[in-house]
């Protein structure tokens, strides 16, 4: 079986989104250890080709996207929130374009592991069509499943679980320390709603140990990076920044370095399932 993975934000940055494809294919390697893979993204290859070689990388170019789908047996979607368009057009406009080289050369699309931010998100026209296109979804929650199985009733759509489970399950992430507290901040390129009155309860949390932790390793607005830029030198005293991402290196080695924490308080859907696999007590922001 040959299959395209037809989602664009592998080698982004983001550390969930590497949890999960390793998890997929650890799975894939065990269910079916013929099937070949392939992925077209804008971003450097060379890093993703060392990580997952089982991949066969292209560049985010319309022949190189036309050419996988042609030869491939399905398409599938994997992760992520893949029908978000708050923020930014760039992951719908990108499917879109996806189904209609899926349509033009009659390939099926699934959709495996993925997730609703908002009801909202279903709203978008085209939404309504990347679902009524799909030929199956299985989601990661049960929210989502009844959100997309009431916009798009005749196709079959299944609640299954984010793959990141799989590789938190084959590769343990670094066990709980007693007294550590975490903290995870991402909102998406927005401000911090309460950020002054989370962190003046953070820094009176009886915590021996603060880290404030980068799942994304890009400085984007109202992520981990640009957060604690902004913070004053008296409160970013307070934390010790970890980003555990190392470019190109092994997962396990990567996640060897992932702090684990008896607290964990984050607004990144992978970090609180690294948390919980690690014993911390986690709450989402």
């Amino acid at each position: 079986m040959r299959i395209h993975l037809g989602h664009h934000f592998y080698g982004a940055g983001n550390l969930g989104d590497d949890f999960m494809l390793a998890g997929f294919l650890a799975a894939m390697r065990a269910l079916a250890p013929a099937a070949s893979f392939t992925g077209c993204v804008p971003f450097a290859l060379e890093p993703l080709r060392r990580r997952f070689p089982a991949i066969a990388w292209h560049p985010y170019e319309e022949a190189s996207r036309a050419a996988a789908i042609a030869r491939c047996d399905v398409w599938l979607g994997l992760g992520g929130s893949p029908f978000q368009s708050a923020q930014s057009r760039w992951f719908v406009d990108h499917l879109a374009g996806e189904a209609a080289l899926c349509a033009q050369a009659r390939k099926p699309m699934y959709y495996l592991g993925i997730g609703l931010q908002s009801p909202a998100e279903l709203e978008a026209p085209e939404v309504g069509r990347l679902c009524a296109q799909a030929a199956g979804i299985w989601t990661r929650d049960a929210a989502s499943t009844r959100l997309l199985q009431a916009a798009a009733p005749a196709v079959p759509i299944a609640t299954g679980a984010d793959l990141a489970h799989i590789f938190f399950r084959d590769t343990p992430a670094p066990a709980a320390v007693p007294g550590r507290l975490a903290l995870v901040p991402n909102f998406d390129f927005g401000p911090w709603p309460g950020q002054v009155a989370c962190l003046a309860a953070l820094a009176a949390w009886p915590a021996t140990d603060r880290v404030w932790l980068a799942q994304e390793s890009r400085d984007l607005p109202g992520a981990e990076l640009a957060l604690f830029a902004s913070l004053a030198p008296d409160a970013k005293a307070r934390w010790r920044f970890v980003s555990p991402e190392i470019p190109a290196a092994p997962l396990p080695e990567v996640l060897a370095r992932w702090p684990g924490a008896e607290w964990l308080v984050t607004a990144r859907y992978h970090a609180a399932l690294a948390g919980a696999w690690a014993g911390s007590k986690v709450v989402v922001l």
